[in-house]
């Protein structure tokens, strides 16, 4: 009879237990699906309003969660020079998008007027000596100064400091760690003598900034994004490619609403241009 009952008592501990497992079932499945749900609304609102931003001047399009602040500055060269750059950024809740461009495109002559100056100033340069060809120097080293200062910057932890590329353009990446466990994801890219410098900081509670850091895009003269692939030997040629224009797209047709409907070389683009295609000529590679 003992036995009995510890085996009926066993039994009815078994049956509660077992309830109890059947009744926690639903609530781990409703905590599971507020959590889906709640990841998914948190991304919704993540990206929400970010959008496409265009700079002609400056040749290059990256996602911008609402309209950037441009900021022109001063930017002195490794070498002494004075070359313009743009800052063009937003800072919300959720951080701080930025991207600036340096512009290399007038280094020869802000090298030629720093000469002259040095040459008023004193005897020890002749103004004969002033075109020369020094501009090369700040152009070849440009991402490798960039990125000096931004080590100087003493901000915090560097935690990843390595070659990168955009699009097959070569450059540099750099990730921080801040003292508040915020987190900086940085890229250098230099093509056609300017600089892009692109930074993403976001809180220590937030994802990585891939919607701005990976929509970086260089542009041409005529608005086509601009990529370049290696062949097996590591020599780089420009590609097809199929971006958008620089402009304003219609809304029903996607083609693109802007002066760059005619080339700069004066002829009508070719309807596949229209959806962004763009075959290279041998001539270009």
């Amino acid at each position: 009879m003992m036995v009995q009952k510890k085996s009926l008592t066993k039994f009815i501990i078994q049956s509660d237990l077992l309830g109890e497992k059947e009744k926690m079932r639903p609530l781990k499945l409703n905590m599971l699906l507020s959590l889906i749900i709640g990841l998914v609304v948190s991304g919704a609102a993540y990206a929400q309003g970010w959008f496409k931003y265009v700079s002609e001047q400056d040749q290059f399009i990256v996602n911008f969660p609402s309209d950037p602040e441009v900021i022109e500055e001063d930017y002195v060269t490794e070498f002494g020079a004075t070359i313009p750059s743009r800052i063009y950024s937003v800072q919300n809740p959720n951080g701080r998008y930025a991207i600036t461009v340096i512009d290399y495109t007038v280094a020869e002559q802000a090298h030629e007027d720093l000469c002259l100056q040095i040459a008023a100033e004193t005897d020890i340069v002749s103004p004969n000596t002033c075109r020369g060809r020094g501009h090369f120097r700040d152009i070849r080293g440009a991402i490798a100064y960039e990125s000096w200062n931004i080590r100087k910057r003493n901000s915090g932890e560097i935690t990843y400091d390595a070659f990168g590329q955009v699009d097959g353009v070569p450059g540099h990446q750099i990730q921080i760690l801040h003292p508040d466990q915020s987190r900086s994801f940085i890229g250098l890219y230099m093509l056609n003598q300017r600089l892009y410098l692109l930074e993403g900081t976001v809180p220590d509670d937030y994802p990585p900034p891939g919607l701005f850091q990976q929509s970086l895009g260089m542009l041409d003269e005529m608005g086509r994004r601009i990529r370049f692939e290696a062949d097996d030997e590591g020599n780089y040629s420009r590609v097809q490619t199929r971006y958008e224009y620089v402009g304003v797209e219609d809304p029903i047709t996607g083609e693109p609403e802007s002066e760059f409907s005619i080339s700069s070389d004066g002829r009508l683009r070719q309807p596949n241009e229209f959806t962004g295609a763009w075959t290279p000529d041998s001539s270009e590679n």
